[in-house]
């Protein structure tokens, strides 16, 4: 076995050793015979030999030792560089695995907070839904009220106080004495009882209750949400709002029924019928149905976002593009603005029936589609009323005229959009659909229920039920324009 300087270098030390080893005893082995060649006598040999190879070993052993030192330190130096290296390279490892595990963290902690967040979109939603379905019956308890005619039994307005009603005989008889130093009493009531009374009271207390009923329903749970961080600055600004409305709803009530209390006010009206002034009601019940309007919005949009899934989108897109290689004339952008005027319209009808409501003109030409022989009836202006635009406010046949074109015109532009949106039915998602179906189906019940309302004289049962019919009408295309909203253009 040969091995050079540059040989023993490259080994480790355990193997240097061996090598040592091995290396010395070849040299032991060698020396006498490369000595022999130099001298003949054995006893010199001998002794030379002795001396020779003391002194061979020693400076080999010395030379050995010497390469060996030198690969020790190449070799510490070698594997500590090497050392290092592995070092480095395991730091950067537990770094890339804390900043991954960092990364899961935050997207946890992100997908921890979206979760919350819309749980509690979910909840704020369902509450405002809640309160939206509380304005809905308040004004259905409105529209009984109206129709019973008990709507100016309580002739005073105590925000507080009059959350209490009357419990004693004494209370209940101090109560209709009150009631009798009005105008209704006096004109149209002369001799109720006072159990009849009570009657009329309870429609009259109920809807003032509800209405405070829904000022705590709202206030207390918007408070609670807004300090949970549920309602994000935004919201909070057009709930406030809304919050606002509903207050001075409760004042434009009372100035509502004032109308109807003040003897000087009805004469002015040039009626001898105790009634509202039909301005105001118009304005106290289009308030309600903002009101009520807002609040489904609101709802609609916390409970079910306006996304649509990629899959779903990409079906719609590709509908529309092939409505547009076939030339049709559906657009998304005309399928909302069609329905937003549809919707502006059941709104203008709704209100035009509250002025029907204020002049009890549904008891007028009680005959479809004709008023009486005619289509257009001789006595549709009142000379007496001045200036003469004002009989659509204040003579009862020119409301209800305008009233029967108003729903027609309406019960049409849903016939229209319905079959628009059959045109394009491919590129509406299904609740679209739906939602365009029951506009059509609500809106074709509630002209049904018109014209029965009508033609029976107007009893409570079937007047509250068309009232309740233009609110859910409403409701509807309010839920149409919702889902439209979400459609890709």
């Amino acid at each position: 076995m040969v091995l050079n300087k540059a040989g023993l270098r490259c080994l480790k030390p355990s193997l240097f050793k061996q090598t040592k080893s091995n290396l010395i005893n070849n040299i032991i082995s060698s020396t006498p015979s490369r000595l022999s060649t130099f001298s003949k006598n054995n006893n010199i040999k001998q002794i030379f030999n002795n001396n020779i190879n003391n002194n061979y070993i020693l400076q080999s052993s010395s030379k050995l030792n010497e390469i060996i030192s030198l690969n020790n330190n190449k070799y510490k130096r070698f594997y500590s560089n090497e050392n290092k290296t592995n070092s480095n390279e395991q730091t950067k490892q537990e770094e890339e695995k804390i900043n991954n595990d960092n990364n899961n963290n935050n997207n946890n902690n992100n997908s921890n907070e979206e979760t919350e967040q819309s749980i509690g979109n979910k909840k704020v939603g369902k509450w405002l839904l809640f309160s939206c379905g509380l304005v809905g019956a308040m004004i259905v308890i409105g529209g009984i009220t109206r129709l019973t005619e008990s709507g100016l039994s309580i002739v005073d307005w105590k925000p507080v106080v009059g959350a209490i009603p009357p419990i004693t005989q004494e209370e209940w008889e101090a109560e209709f004495e009150k009631y009798k130093q009005f105008p209704e009493y006096k004109r149209l009531n002369m001799g109720m009882t006072l159990s009849e009374f009570k009657e009329i009271f309870f429609w009259e207390y109920s809807h003032r209750l509800l209405g405070r009923v829904i000022g705590v329903a709202f206030f207390f749970p918007f408070m609670w949400y807004l300090k949970k961080g549920y309602i994000n600055r935004s919201l909070a600004k057009k709930l406030s709002i809304v919050f606002l409305m509903g207050g001075a709803q409760g004042a434009l009530g009372w100035y509502m029924v004032k109308s109807g209390l003040d003897e000087k006010l009805i004469q002015d009206r040039g009626s001898d019928i105790p009634r509202v002034s039909q301005y105001r009601l118009a304005a106290h019940l289009g308030s309600a149905f903002v009101i009520y309007t807002a609040l489904l919005w609101f709802g609609l949009g916390l409970v079910r976002p306006s996304a649509l899934s990629p899959a779903m989108i990409s079906k719609l897109k590709s509908a529309m593009s092939t409505l547009r290689q076939q030339k049709s004339s559906f657009t998304i952008e005309k399928m909302k603005k069609y329905s937003h005027q549809v919707s502006g319209l059941i709104f203008l009808t709704a209100m035009s029936g509250a002025f029907v409501a204020g002049l009890d003109a549904g008891l007028v030409y009680n005959t479809f589609p004709k008023m009486g022989h005619q289509w257009i009836p001789d006595d549709i202006i009142n000379p007496k009323i001045k200036p003469a635009y004002k009989n659509m406010f204040e003579h009862d046949v020119t409301v209800q005229f305008q009233h029967r074109v108003l729903a027609t015109i309406t019960y049409g532009s849903i016939l229209a959009l319905s079959a628009f949106a059959y045109r394009g039915r491919l590129a509406l998602s299904p609740r679209a659909r739906l939602a365009t179906n029951c506009l059509l189906a609500v809106g074709t019940a509630q002209v049904a229920l018109g014209i029965t309302t009508l033609l029976t004289f107007v009893p409570v049962s079937l007047g509250a039920a068309h009232q309740t019919g233009s609110l859910t009408l409403l409701s509807v295309a309010t839920w149409l324009l919702h889902e439209l909203k979400k459609l890709p253009k």
